[in-house]
């Protein structure tokens, strides 16, 4: 083999690995733009009564995936009205395992929903 044809050969094997970077820089590319655009959805925040399942309040929270974490989310419910000025909110379910499982499902994109169970006296001190 001769040095012209050795590289010839080396030239299209570097023409190849070129492509198929190329090709896979634009695939991990297209995958870092979805990921984004699934981070900026909507996420929906539900009170629902325990036991009932008709009785569900959607709470007005403009949240988006990226912003969901507990500590937002308990900032947010803060700011809700309450029917006694002045008071704070307590939900029980907050300090439940389950509570940071669901978190983990909206921020991972397993669902846009995060529903927190509530006794009937926990969603009426709510003014909503």
């Amino acid at each position: 083999m001769t040095t012209e044809v050795l590289l010839q050969i080396l030239g299209g094997v570097a023409d190849v690995a070129g492509v198929t970077g190329a090709i896979i820089s634009a695939l991990v590319l297209l995958r870092l733009k979805l990921a984004e655009q699934k981070m900026q959805e909507d996420v929906q925040v539900l009170l629902r009564l325990e036991g009932e399942e008709g009785r569900v309040i959607a709470l007005p929270l403009a949240l988006k995936r990226r912003d969901l974490g507990r500590a937002e989310l308990l900032g947010r419910l803060g700011m809700l009205p309450m029917r006694q000025k002045g008071a704070r909110f307590a939900l029980r379910a907050l300090s439940n395992p389950a509570f940071m499982q669901g978190i983990n499902e909206v921020t991972d994109g397993k669902t846009s929903v995060l529903v927190i169970p509530c006794t009937e006296d926990e969603i009426d001190q709510f003014d909503l």
